[in-house]
């Protein structure tokens, strides 16, 4: 049995265009630019491995705690049946999908009151906190999971489809990480993961969170990422100005060096015009 979704031109499932074209922020976009790149080329720059490296899993996994044996992880088999735009929002509990008690259609009903709240709300943190670092929730359709223990290489192929959906992610996510001045690899541990899968094993919903908040900078820090960007900037354009002078003073040399040859040479023809005649 194949599956779709997965392959060399593909990233988090999607093709080139289809990922870019969903995404807003410039940073955001830059970093996926080159997190894309990094996996067309086979990289293995620190970011690259970094990422991988948290998304390898056991030989032969046919299990999500095989495919992820870095993580704790709980897998939930129901009907998951939640809105993306519920999903979204900062309120939406989920971090009870990390209590084992939880079933898979827990939240299915779950409805929002207001508009969307600050992540910085007091309950809201409680609720990022509690789910802490290094685990993950997996929402499994029950077609899915019967399939799966049906045919064993199918499950192997839906555990692989998830690793390098995650993988990407991670790439990117550290690429943004990396921009900001982050430390790769605590960044990368720090982080949790939940995955609504759909009955193709394809991710229909994904929240990552570290402890205090969903991933992203708080206004304060983005402030002083800014700042540390325009010193940055600042810093590279004096860069480039040396560079551009050198470059300028080596093209003076190189034009001195060919008219002095130029000038030796018809020096020589002068010469040896004089002793023929």
């Amino acid at each position: 049995m194949g599956i779709s979704g997965i392959g060399s031109d593909k990233y988090m499932g999607e093709t080139y265009e289809e990922r870019l074209s969903k995404i807003t922020d410039k940073n955001a976009a830059n970093a996926f630019r080159a997190a894309y790149a990094r996996k067309m080329a086979g990289s293995t720059d620190y970011i690259s491995t970094v990422s991988k490296a948290f998304n390898t899993g056991r030989p032969g996994a046919t299990s999500f705690a095989d495919a992820f044996p870095q993580y704790e992880v709980i897998t939930h088999v129901g009907n998951p049946n939640v809105s993306s735009a519920n999903w979204q929002r900062n309120d939406f509990p989920f971090w009870k999908y990390f209590q084992k008690n939880t079933g898979a259609d827990a939240l299915n009903d779950w409805k929002p009151s207001g508009a969307n709240p600050p992540q910085t709300r007091a309950d809201l943190q409680s609720g990022y906190n509690s789910v802490g670092s290094g685990r993950i929730a997996v929402l499994v359709p029950e077609s899915l999971q019967k399939k799966m223990d049906a045919d064993p290489d199918y499950a192997r192929q839906i555990m692989a489809k998830l690793q390098e959906w995650k993988e990407d992610y991670d790439r990117w996510d550290n690429t943004v990480a990396a921009s900001f001045g982050g430390n790769v690899a605590e960044h990368q541990a720090s982080k949790s993961y939940v995955f609504q899968l759909d009955e193709e094993g394809n991710v229909k919903n994904c929240t990552v969170t570290s402890p205090g908040r969903l991933t992203g900078p708080t206004k304060e820090e983005q402030e002083q990422i800014e700042a540390e960007q325009a010193r940055k900037w600042k810093r590279r354009v004096k860069y480039i100005e040396i560079i551009k002078e050198s470059a300028e003073k080596a093209r003076l040399r190189e034009q001195e060096n060919l008219q002095l040859y130029q000038s030796q040479l018809a020096k020589r023809g002068i010469d040896q015009y004089i002793s023929q005649n």
